[in-house]
């Protein structure tokens, strides 16, 4: 029972750890475009390489979480 336990713990942290990365995605793409709205009407300095490169870096993780099955939050399920 107590390895039943361990690996149930394990997973729950992975869990904890993957929706953590998902609220940290979502973020990236709310900054992103708040700048380029900005940028576009007048309001501020244009997006950074760094801005994108952040953003890019959070579609290729939710493209990997979707080729291996695991349903990404908010999105309908297949």
């Amino acid at each position: 029972m107590p390895a039943k336990a361990h690996a149930r713990e394990k997973l729950d942290g992975a869990i904890a750890q993957e929706r953590q990365a998902q609220r940290d995605a979502r973020q990236v793409y709310e900054e992103l475009t708040a700048r380029m709205w900005a940028y576009q009407t007048g309001n501020g300095p244009a997006p950074t390489n760094e801005d994108f490169e952040r953003w890019s870096h959070a579609v290729e993780q939710r493209v990997k979480m979707k080729q291996l099955g695991i349903r990404v939050d908010g999105e309908p399920e297949a």
